[in-house]
């Protein structure tokens, strides 16, 4: 469906703008084929200084073209601009207060170009586009975020319940020894150290990584248990509002379902923490069962590995807005334009696109 990077543009939309003074530096990159974290990694080395030091809204994807703001501590906003990196290019950098932390952004824009989708489908595309504009888009983590080989949620439930042996089974396969320095600094520790000590050593960004896939795959099963209807309340649900992410109690979901018909409001399903609030009723009981089929208890989500897990609610449903839908020049495929909200994921809106359209219809005869 994309041939090259430049049939995924990413464009993040930050929520607040730098302040010119402060300790930190923030910096906008454009990067073609390169993940968020090798972008840093590749900066890191050449500022000399830890990834620990950098922060980012979001991790944005590899095989694209993505523009992203990033912070930096105790680099000028000159060092930052001299920075020459294959695929990286520097745009701006100015001085804030404090780390950029995840979430810190309004949302993405996205321009598309799928391929093998012939002009005479754009009316049904477009057809198919209004719909997820009236009805919204499943708000789903897609499948980039359990990692190339889809194993970081396994690898995230085995760290959450301390089974050490399952976290070395998937990290020390003979393809990730080949590739992976973290992978062969663990096997060499294994002969010196005790397997625990060896699993705590993985970095902290890596194992709240994993932990995360694992919050992620938990809420897509309930999402999945509760499709087709995910702007349908429940008795015992905790709606989110769309305008500010704030989570509340439905007491009445008769009457609050108004609100979410006019996409003010969307049921909500967990990313399972500490912190999370909690439902009640017939959705507690949902939420409670999954953990419960997982081996997982609630109270496991206050620390795992070291890594804090406050958790949240996030909405069942996503808005879009839809910017531009129309035919490719001389070739044959649909460009599409649209904004999601932070967190959202442009390969979902994809799916449901593609679902909503025949596969005989998507390439030409």
């Amino acid at each position: 469906m994309f041939k090259e990077p430049e049939d995924f543009i990413v464009e993040e939309l930050p929520l607040y703008e730098p302040s010119g003074a402060g300790a930190h530096t923030y910096f906008a990159i454009r990067k073609r084929n390169l993940s968020t974290l090798e972008a840093i990694n590749r900066i890191a080395r050449e500022l000399q200084v830890s990834t620990r030091d950098f922060g980012y809204a979001g991790l944005k994807d590899k095989h694209a073209i993505t523009t992203q703001v990033l912070s930096v501590e105790g680099v000028t906003p000159e060092r930052v601009l001299e920075i020459e990196q294959p695929g990286v290019e520097v745009l701006w950098a100015e001085r804030h207060t404090h780390k950029l932390r995840v979430g810190h952004l309004r949302g993405n824009r996205f321009a598309l170009t799928l391929h093998d989708m012939p002009h005479d489908t754009l009316s049904l595309v477009k057809a198919v586009i209004e719909r997820l504009v009236t009805e919204g888009v499943p708000n789903r983590f897609g499948a980039q975020r359990f990692g190339n080989k889809n194993d970081s949620h396994l690898i995230g439930k085995a760290l959450l319940k301390a089974e050490w042996e399952t976290v070395l089974h998937y990290m020390l396969t003979a393809d990730a020894l080949q590739v992976d320095a973290v992978a062969r600094r663990m096997q060499r520790e294994l002969a010196r150290k005790p397997v625990e000590k060896v699993i705590t050593s993985i970095p902290h960004r890596l194992r709240k990584l994993y932990l995360s896939a694992y919050q992620a795959h938990l809420f897509n099963s309930i999402l999945e248990k509760r499709m087709p209807h995910l702007g349908k309340f429940l008795e015992g649900d905790i709606a989110v509002k769309h305008s500010n992410g704030a989570p509340f109690l439905v007491p009445n979901p008769t009457i609050e379902q108004r609100r979410a018909d006019t996409f003010e409001i969307s049921p909500s399903g967990p990313i399972f923490g500490y912190k999370m609030r909690l439902p009640t009723g017939d959705v507690l009981t949902l939420e409670m069962s999954l953990l419960a089929d997982e081996g997982v208890r609630f109270e496991q989500f206050r620390k795992g590995v070291g890594v804090r897990l406050p958790g949240t609610r996030r909405p069942l449903r996503m808005p879009i807005q839809s910017h531009e839908v129309s035919a490719v020049d001389n070739d044959l495929g649909i460009r599409l334009g649209f904004t999601l909200p932070a967190g959202g994921y442009a390969t979902v809106v994809v799916e449901e696109l593609l679902a909503g359209i025949p596969s005989s219809e998507r390439v030409s005869s």
